[in-house]
């Protein structure tokens, strides 16, 4: 998730980002475009809580400890950015902010003509580090510590008197420290470094170098937005980068909205998705009834040779060759018949009808018993009742009754529950009727 425009609101005035430019707006102007909104809120908790119970009554735990407190006026809205699950409870990482703050956010981003989501800057902590590692993320004189993985969570937040290397050499001591007493077992080469807003990349990149010097912290310098400002001086901010790692949830807007506004980003890949797929299947299309007219030419051939296998057959069964046959060409011929008067193709196609979509038939053989000169050659079918019901199968075989076809069982070679087994031959109807 990075978006083509940011606003990055904070105390001290509102600030554009878009097309690798920075520049001032006017607080509550109206946007051109889809934008998303960071605020720094000016009075605000930012922190982590155990909570008890199940994850959806973790706001208002934490609500009801911020309101004792007393660290916010008035009515609170509780921004929960990510938790960490336990057996019967769950640790939060979470926003306050008056309630009355955030009201005024939502109602100007609704005021916009196109989509403006809003989101605490918190919100970036949870997706931007993954196992031991730890973002330090500096806002200003601010600095935030933020580490987690799927058991544990651990935040601590410190503020410094100026901006200068010399000026954060002891918050960076305290923000560790405070972070190794909740449990951080990280070293220095799991720590990263971004900073919402900077003088300059190369001046961010000075300032990690003085800390390194001065033995107080080894970080790597995350990937940071160079942007040029209407006044001259160029910037650099970690924003997009945070952004991009972000899952939507951290999002504070309606899952239609932000569905809404992330489809903007994917519209032109889909799009091209769209017209390889197309493509794709126009020529699986083409070549699919090319092979379909193939296979019933095939159909057809072979049915006009079963139709003269039929007729020869006949022919043969009308006279007296039969006798002067040999035993054995007598029963080739017998084999034969029975093969052209009940087509192994129709058959299978009636078994298939039968078997529905309850039944799947694994096997159909043509096959002859070895009980001796008088035994006739029959069908076998062998398959399994998909659910194993009884229902299925007296449904299966009726429907063969009904085809014209007799079944007597036989033993299943496979062991699975629902087998079965039966040898097929005609239904012999009484002459008398």
């Amino acid at each position: 998730m990075k978006p083509e425009q940011i606003i990055y609101v904070t105390p001290q005035g509102w600030l554009q980002f878009f097309e690798g430019q920075s520049r001032e707006i006017l607080p509550w102007s109206d946007i051109q475009g889809p934008a998303l909104v960071v605020v720094d809120f000016s009075e605000s908790q930012v922190g982590t809580q155990a909570c008890k119970g199940k994850t959806d009554y973790a706001a208002a735990q934490i609500e009801k400890l911020v309101r004792s407190q007393g660290g916010i006026d008035g009515t609170l809205q509780v921004f929960v950015h990510r938790q960490v699950r336990y057996a019967d409870s769950n640790v939060a990482l979470y926003t306050a902010v008056s309630l009355d703050s955030w009201q005024e956010f939502q109602t100007w981003a609704d005021r916009q003509a196109d989509h403006c989501l809003v989101m605490p800057v918190a919100g970036l902590l949870a997706g931007a580090v993954k196992g031991d590692e730890l973002l330090i993320l500096r806002i200003g004189s601010q600095l935030h510590g933020y580490s987690a993985s799927d058991t544990k969570m651990h935040y601590a937040a410190v503020a410094a008197l100026g901006n200068q290397a010399s000026d954060l050499f002891a918050p960076v001591r305290t923000l560790i420290n405070q972070l190794r007493a909740s449990g951080w077992k990280g070293g220095a080469k799991e720590v990263r470094w971004g900073s919402a807003l900077s003088d300059d990349l190369d001046a961010e990149r000075a300032l990690l170098s003085e800390l390194s010097s001065a033995g107080v912290l080894e970080a790597k310098l995350l990937p940071h937005d160079s942007l040029r400002s209407e006044r001259g001086p160029r910037s650099a901010t970690v924003l997009p980068h945070l952004l991009q790692s972000t899952a939507s949830g951290a999002i504070q807007a309606p899952w239609l909205a932000r569905t809404a506004w992330l489809s903007e980003a994917y519209v032109m890949p889909l799009a091209a998705m769209i017209t390889v797929v197309a493509i794709g299947l126009g020529a699986f299309s083409y070549f699919s009834q090319h092979l379909v007219d193939t296979q019933v030419q095939a159909v057809q051939n072979l049915e006009g040779e079963i139709k003269t296998l039929r007729q020869r057959v006949n022919a043969v069964a009308q006279s007296d060759a039969s006798a002067k046959m040999a035993p054995a060409s007598v029963e080739f011929v017998k084999q034969l018949g029975f093969a052209a008067v009940h087509d192994p193709i129709r058959m299978l196609s009636t078994v298939r009808r039968a078997a529905g979509a309850t039944v799947r038939v694994q096997r159909l053989q043509l096959v002859k018993d070895s009980s001796g000169a008088l035994a006739k050659p029959h069908f076998r079918v062998d398959g399994v009742v998909v659910d194993g019901s009884n229902d299925h199968l007296r449904r299966f075989l009726s429907d063969l009754r009904a085809q014209g076809w007799q079944a007597e069982s036989a033993q299943p070679t496979d062991s699975t529950l629902g087998a079965f087994a039966y040898k097929l031959t005609p239904v012999i109807k009484d002459k008398a009727s």
